[in-house]
């Protein structure tokens, strides 16, 4: 068993002297000894079993209990209800804190003290021994309590310690309840009240020092202030407090008041550097039932696992469970988290099209590596219909117990092991000091981790204690998912590649696709549309390979507008003896790919008429000739005659109108 640092500072030491304590018993095989350094987040921890008797019994020893009373003792809920609700009569004003406490705590222990005295009666009865002087134990009992309830509960009775007196308070609290606990002097000598600016200085004294002072330093902090040899100024408003303000209270008052909860919910949120720790402290938490579907929810975070490189390096991982299926279904690992996060949705999606399902509905993930794609494919309704973000909420992820389970049950079984140095199950504490736990080679370790997630998916469902996980993942996925939005993925999680589109085929990733449609080969009038808009242009196409590095899904934009899907263009053998079903399959998607192209093309011609085109133009006077060039020489006057009328053999040339020499599509192609 261990303490802290601040369990010791200043209550028994000053950090000094504890700081020469650890150092002068060091070497030596007594004294006080130091289990951790801390650092780092960490807190020192020194061996309880190594400090003075006198410290530890002051600490108190919660792996005892030697005293009778510690059997029944416990607060008292009815009591705590009672006193911090009751008002007076007289003007409906309420207890102090300092008497609620006492009253809670006699309460407690007279609840404990007729507990003993039922089970002492039963014994003696038992035995045939005379009841007389079970009061006077009870009495004895009571008094030597109060160091047991010094030391684990820091509280103290204020019960009487003669035997008339308290008989006559635990007779009347049996006959009257906790009514008879107050004393009737309250309105006479009213109790020094706690005002809003003394709570105001405690609370500020407590949570806005550089340290973090004990309650018992800030009643000395209080008490030199009162004084007049300290000065408290406040930092935000620049006011010095005025000690004439303030009035002398006790220890317990301070710390009363400075540990009540309304105080210190906002205290220790100032002064605490764990941000998990404060969470479990005074964050109270949902209740959830387990998700019953495959495909409802999955749950993804990032992990090391417990082992260490040839170079002392931890592995990251980023995993996804199915919360249904209870199924690993994604896993990526790298150096660097942060160059995985992306790989790890686009491996999600691989493996679902895989397998054949649409990508989960809601996602449970961490805020920091999460957050910089809220507003691209992270966004609700893009891939996921609904995403659930925790910022730096471990319990608020339900894989982190996942997490747990496959270190200590599956991890643990294999060389280079690493156990927590905080870990509270003795079992999981390891056998042999953390440096000299053996080092594994990078290539093993994610051997292993990968062999232990198959381990895992292959394992008994907690539910369905007659199917494995992977078969509830493949047959219990939830009946209402919607198709996987690879629109709204693509963009940001898609290969970019500049082409274009010739005769419908385009080329990508070194293979030929065609124009598509809701995954399928387009044909028909939506074939005819779509080459209109995508035809001889240049086009950028985001597209996603799937766990074999062929083309999983494609989309072909222009600019920023989503034109068409891309689908594989099929194929066929050449020899007709050697075409099986699915080749005479793809012969007929091509077939009705060109068909429908060629009808187009007939179809446009068919609306063309022929036209005569007559041209008038005036002959000019050359002002070069080409020497020599007879076809070329100017006539002559006497060489020109005059054209009555056309020659017989004079024909006009016809062309067809082709709307300013526009191609037809047939031609383009």
């Amino acid at each position: 068993m261990v303490v802290t640092r601040d369990e010791l500072v200043p209550d028994f030491y000053t950090w000094d002297a504890l700081r020469k304590k650890i150092n002068d018993y060091k070497e030596k095989d007594y004294g006080i000894k130091r289990v951790s350094s801390g650092g780092n987040g960490r807190q020192m921890l020194i061996s309880f079993d190594s400090l003075p008797p006198e410290i530890r019994n002051g600490l108190g020893d919660i792996r005892k209990s030697d005293h009778i009373l510690d059997k029944f003792y416990k607060t008292d809920g009815g009591a705590v209800d009672f006193f911090t609700t009751y008002e007076f009569p007289s003007d409906k004003t309420g207890l102090d804190i300092e008497y609620q406490e006492r009253y809670i705590v006699n309460a407690s222990v007279l609840k404990a003290v007729i507990a003993l005295r039922k089970n002492r009666e039963t014994e003696r009865r038992s035995k045939g021994h005379s009841l007389v002087g079970i009061m006077q134990t009870l009495v004895s009992d009571a008094e030597s309590f109060q160091k047991s309830l010094k030391a684990k509960h820091k509280v103290q009775h204020t019960l009487p310690a003669g035997l008339k007196q308290f008989q006559k308070v635990l007779k009347e609290f049996e006959a009257n309840s906790y009514v008879t606990l107050i004393s009737k002097r309250h309105k006479n000598v009213n109790p020094l009240k706690v005002t809003d600016q003394t709570m105001e200085l405690l609370n500020n004294l407590f949570s806005g020092q550089d340290h973090k002072p004990t309650a018992t330093a800030v009643h000395r902090q209080y008490s030199s202030f009162l004084d007049g040899y300290t000065t408290v100024i406040n930092n935000n408003t620049g006011e010095v407090y005025n000690p004439s303000d303030f009035k002398k209270i006790s220890e317990k008052t301070v710390t009363d008041y400075i540990f009540q909860w309304s105080n210190k919910i906002g205290t220790y949120a100032k002064r605490s550097g764990d941000r998990q720790k404060l969470m479990g402290q005074f964050k109270p938490w949902h209740s959830f039932d387990k998700v019953k579907f495959a495909g409802s929810m999955i749950s993804v975070d990032d992990r090391n696992p417990p082992f260490k490189t040839l170079e002392g390096k931890r592995i990251w991982f980023y995993n996804g469970i199915d919360l249904g299926s209870e199924a690993f279904t994604v896993w990526v690992h790298g150096d660097d988290k942060e160059g995985i996060i992306t790989e790890f949705y686009r491996q999600m999606v691989r493996n679902y099209a895989m397998w054949g399902f649409n990508i989960p509905h809601e996602l449970e993930c961490e805020m920091s590596l999460n957050s910089s794609f809220t507003e691209t494919f992270l966004r609700e309704g893009a891939m996921f219909a609904a995403v659930k973000m925790e910022a730096n909420n471990a319990r608020g992820k339900r894989i982190e117990r996942y997490f747990g389970e496959l270190r200590y049950r599956i991890e643990k079984q294999r060389t280079g092991w690493l156990a927590r140095p905080t870990a509270v199950s003795e079992a999981n504490q390891s056998m042999i000091p953390i440096e000299k736990v053996p080092r594994v080679p990078y290539d093993t370790i994610v051997d292993g981790c990968l062999q232990d997630i198959e381990d895992w998916n292959n394992q008994f469902h907690s539910v369905h204690k007659t199917k494995t996980r992977w078969q509830v993942f493949t047959e219990m996925q939830h009946p209402n998912l919607r198709p996987t939005n690879y629109a709204a993925i693509l963009p940001h999680l898609g290969i970019k590649t500049v082409t274009s589109c010739n005769v419908g085929i385009v080329n990508l990733n070194n293979g030929e696709f065609l124009i598509g449609d809701k995954g399928k080969v387009a044909t028909g009038d939506r074939l005819l549309q779509l080459m209109t808009l995508v035809e001889g242009e240049q086009i950028e196409v985001y597209w996603l390979d799937d766990n074999q590095g062929e083309v999983l899904k494609a989309h072909a934009y222009i600019g920023s507008e989503l034109m068409c899907e891309l689908v594989r263009k099929p194929s066929y053998s050449r020899s007709a003896l050697e075409r099986t079903d699915d080749d005479l399959n793809a012969k007929e998607i091509m077939s009705k790919y060109v068909t429908t192209i060629d009808a187009f093309a007939a179809r446009q011609k068919s609306k063309l008429d022929r036209v005569t085109v007559i041209t008038e133009k005036p002959e000019t006077e050359k002002s070069f000739v080409m020497p020599n060039l007879r076809t070329a020489r100017v006539r002559s006057d006497e060489e020109r005659q005059p054209l009555d009328q056309f020659p017989e053999e004079l024909e006009f040339e016809t062309v067809a109108n082709t709307n300013a020499i526009r191609k037809s599509l047939k031609d383009r192609i």
